[in-house]
């Protein structure tokens, strides 16, 4: 199932052999053997909740007074779906279930279908749904809706049990856009000691009142991304896993209320380098995005880098982790805001309940850099993490 080989694949995560199909027991003189099923159900679910506490807005400060309805000083934690906490508890920004179905055709040819509810949006919401085509030991194909692989954790970011966050870092886990609906061709190799997994995809994707332009604009966002074409490689070696990726777009923001309607060509580049030596492990992930809106008007970059360690003992996991994101413009005087840079630091404490479920405590202390985005904050949440 999806799922579980997402979570078996990376090492970061201490799948239990017991969370994978288990094999039909032997038959006896009084039990037929049982037929494995075609379908297979699973899911996963995370409740988060948390506040902002000791948030002030700096003296010089310019930004919004609110960011999705939320009032500033405030900590923006899921940009794709408009997740923001303030100074009261809630458990609405960012807690979200999924539920994952897999249909075998044949040993070749399965269907994936994945729904996803949240807190922001309890409206059903299709994820992925797609059909797979092993080509053979080594190539198959995808075609249906899947996620866009732009970040290491992208095919699992929901899956709250497979990281050591409570989610992950928003400065770089967040664009318009999460999903696309197209194809992708994935090989993958083992040669000596290095094991092999790369991919092409391409597509398109359109959303209507976009979750991430409520935390920019009022009103009603859509937006669409158009001629979708990327790479992504990764390499693992023993304690070591790269992965590289590329990806661009033509992308379409537009707004009747604020008689916006512009486009843009999107690129983006990543890099992730993992070391996991069982007992401690380091995450950093680098990526940069800009967008060109044509020679006469303006482009920026937005590079955002996170790096951070952890430590096992046996159930305790305490992960440190650093984050920081920034823009930049060619043209400020035509950029319609300031660019904006900030930064974040975090503690978490996980506990391992059992082999398919978590506690994670977290503290982040987010500076608003340039004093126009969010203001100054640090924040506190709690998760349950489980999947079935």
């Amino acid at each position: 199932m999806l799922l579980i080989s997402a979570l078996a694949s990376t090492s970061l995560v201490h799948a239990d052999p017991n969370l994978a199909d288990e094999a039909p027991a032997a038959p006896t003189a009084s039990a037929p053997a049982e037929t494995p099923s075609n379908f297979h159900v699973t899911g996963f679910l995370s409740v988060i909740g948390g506040q902002v506490f000791n948030g002030s807005l700096p003296g010089n400060y310019f930004g919004p007074s609110q960011i999705n309805g939320v009032t500033c000083p405030c900590y923006i934690a899921d940009w794709a779906n408009g997740g923001v906490y303030r100074d009261n508890f809630s458990l609405k920004p960012e807690s979200h279930a999924g539920v994952q179905v897999q249909y075998n055709f044949s040993p070749k040819l399965n269907f994936v279908g994945q729904v996803v509810i949240r807190g922001e949006d309890t409206t059903p919401n299709v994820s992925w749904a797609y059909f797979n085509y092993k080509l053979d030991d080594h190539w198959e194909v995808h075609a249906g809706r899947q996620r866009i692989p732009l970040y290491y954790y992208s095919p699992f970011q929901d899956v709250g049990f497979a990281y050591p966050w409570v989610s992950p870092p928003p400065e770089l886990y967040g664009w318009d856009a999460t999903n696309y609906n197209g194809a992708s061709l994935r090989y993958t190799n083992s040669f000596g000691d290095n094991n092999v997994t790369a991919s092409v995809f391409g597509g398109q994707e359109k959303i209507a009142e976009s979750g991430y332009y409520k935390i920019l604009y009022a009103g009603h966002t859509d937006i669409s991304w158009s001629e979708i074409i990327g790479a992504d490689v990764e390499l693992n070696r023993g304690p070591l896993t790269v992965r590289a990726v590329y990806l661009q777009s033509n992308t379409t923001t537009t707004n009747p209320a604020l008689s916006l309607d512009i486009s843009s060509k999107l690129k983006a580049y990543g890099v992730a380098v993992n070391l996991d030596f069982d007992s401690w492990f380091v995450l950093s992930e680098l990526t940069q995005l800009t967008r060109d809106y044509g020679p006469t008007v303006y482009s920026y970059k937005a590079p955002a880098a996170t790096i951070g360690a952890g430590l096992r003992l046996e159930k305790w996991t305490p992960f440190i982790n650093y984050a920081t994101y920034s823009e930049s413009a060619d043209n400020p005087t035509l950029f319609p805001t300031t660019p904006s840079k900030f930064k974040r630091t975090s503690l978490t404490l996980r506990y391992d309940i059992d082999s398919n479920s978590d506690i994670k405590t977290q503290v982040d202390h987010h500076l608003d850099t340039t004093s126009n985005t969010s203001g100054n904050v640090n924040v506190v949440r709690v998760s349950y993490d489980r999947i079935f």
